[in-house]
């Protein structure tokens, strides 16, 4: 029987802040990005302005539609999702929706704000892998913020609040803002979170995530100013109430111009950064929750899942296979000769620890078939650019520490040692460094042996500080695997404490 056939559609998000599109292939639970765009339009901001969205404003936004469909057209998509949320509900934006509709062919679908909530919970459980116990997802958007709590695919209780970031900052007049400014500023985030918390407090939860594109732009400015390495994707990177409180004050006490200049502060988010910090602040607060996680994953991810694939949960083993199937393929590597090393380094490892930990060997899985990824460029150091596009390619399923892990195995598979400069291994705590030297000395042992065709490992065993290898081959295979094994002695002593001894099957 053959696999089913993806689906290629495409949704536009219009916010209240930015505008985006993304074509994804959705197959089942998965959703595979092809192609997207986001483009700044700050519709909430100028409604709170001026009151009214001007001609030029509407054709503006109309352009960005016209380029965001046109992209989905050559991207191959083949389902077109258009929503649009809370700065196209207010009534100063009909004139816009008249001139999308239009151009669309059809009404943009306007969400409401439960809406907007549930299919955000559906994308940021995806991403963050959540199994059937209540999660809290907050949706941090330029216009409105929304909090869902459900367990699976229901949702329990919502809500929908007018304290997006961008409309928030909109109504500050002082850079930085006066404390009196500050004062009130803070006293109707409150007054409003006590109005909508209750629907949700019954529901409460301490598993928090929190998505939105402002929510990313915060994490990383965290993670600059504690010195952490992220990787391109935030996913599963922490927000830390403490963190938070301290970055917020930070930002809050500088000018915007001060601000473009604090690391990890994106020009396009400094207006406003500062007040989306004091949102998640005061709402974690009176979510009584100390820390929550990021989700790279929610509204546009939810819709596409929700139209035109499958809700149910999958384990995040499953899910890191597929990721690391799809960049395998995507790369056009020997699928089934990386999954071949992967199953003999699994052997290895299980020799060597006298037991299974499945948490190591599923990174040690995907280093095994992302290994020789770097072979795609025909460049000098090509482990370096493997471990590079690996970074790059925002592997569903694996936390920031996970994928440091593999990261550092990939990158110095071929060198004699790892470097404590190497930014993802400096981030790694002394534990996850020992892993991370460990798995890197069983995948090299690993390639020395599957790197010979013509031998076949039988047997492994493991005697005080010697590893035994038996192995059974028919063209001298042995000899050579044993020279390989005193070559690599003094590395696989710093990395595993062992020595590689290399016996021959009886009758090879």
């Amino acid at each position: 029987m053959s696999a089913p056939t993806p689906t290629r559609a495409a949704v536009l998000d219009l916010g209240s802040n930015s505008f985006h599109v993304l074509v994804a292939d959705v197959e089942g639970p998965h959703v595979d990005t092809v192609a997207r765009a986001r483009e700044m339009r700050h519709l909430g901001r100028t409604l709170v302005r001026r009151g009214e969205l001007d001609a030029a404003t509407v054709e503006l936004a109309a352009a960005t539609v016209d380029r965001h469909l046109r992209l989905a057209r050559r991207a191959g998509a083949e389902e077109v999702v258009v929503v649009a949320t809370a700065a196209l509900r207010e009534p100063e934006a009909a004139e816009l929706l008249e001139r999308l509709t239009e151009l669309i062919g059809r009404p943009p679908t306007v969400l409401h704000g439960h809406e907007e909530a549930r299919l955000a919970h559906l994308g940021a459980r995806a991403a963050v892998l959540a199994d059937d116990r209540p999660l809290l997802v907050l949706d941090l958007g330029g216009g409105s913020l929304e909090l869902a709590v459900g367990s699976g695919t229901r949702i329990d209780a919502s809500t929908s609040v007018l304290l997006g970031a961008s409309r928030l900052a909109a109504t500050v007049e002082g850079d930085p803002p006066d404390p009196e400014e500050l004062d009130g500023l803070i006293a109707r985030l409150d007054g409003e979170l006590a109005g909508a918390l209750p629907a949700l407090q019954h529901h409460a939860t301490e598993r928090v995530v929190a998505v939105g594109g402002t929510v990313r732009a915060m994490a990383r400015h965290l993670a600059a100013r504690a010195d952490r390495w992220l990787p391109a994707s935030v996913n599963l990177a922490p927000l830390d109430l403490d963190e938070l409180e301290a970055a917020t004050a930070e930002l809050l006490a500088a000018t915007t111009a001060e601000r473009t200049r604090l690391e990890g502060v994106s020009s396009r988010r400094a207006d406003h950064l500062h007040i989306a910090g004091l949102v998640l602040v005061r709402t974690l607060h009176a979510l009584g929750v100390r820390h929550a996680v990021v989700s790279d994953w929610g509204l546009r991810e939810g819709v596409l899942l929700d139209r035109f694939g499958d809700l149910r949960a999958i384990p995040g083993d499953a899910r890191r296979s597929h990721e690391v199937g799809r960049l395998v393929r995507a790369s056009r590597l020997d699928e089934r000769d990386g999954l071949r090393l992967a199953r003999l380094a699994r052997r290895i490892d299980r020799a060597l620890s006298e037991g299974e930990d499945e948490g190591a060997q599923g990174l040690l899985d995907a280093a095994a078939q992302l290994h020789d990824i770097g072979s795609i460029l025909p460049l000098r150091r090509q482990h370096e650019h493997g471990a590079y596009v690996i970074e790059q390619a925002e592997l569903r399923g694996f936390s920031p520490r996970e994928l440091a892990i593999v990261l550092s195995i990939v990158r110095f598979l071929p060198s004699r040692g790892v470097s404590g400069r190497y930014p993802p291994f400096a981030s790694l705590d002394l534990d996850d460094r020992a892993l991370a030297r460990r798995l890197l000395g069983v995948l090299r042992l690993a390639v020395m042996l599957s790197a010979d065709g013509e031998a076949e490992v039988v047997a492994l065993r493991r005697s005080g500080e010697l590893l035994e290898i038996t192995v059974r081959d028919t063209a001298g295979g042995v000899e050579r695997l044993a020279r390989d094994a005193t070559d690599l002695e003094g590395r696989l002593r710093a990395d595993l404490g062992i020595a590689v001894a290399i016996r021959s099957a009886p009758g090879g």
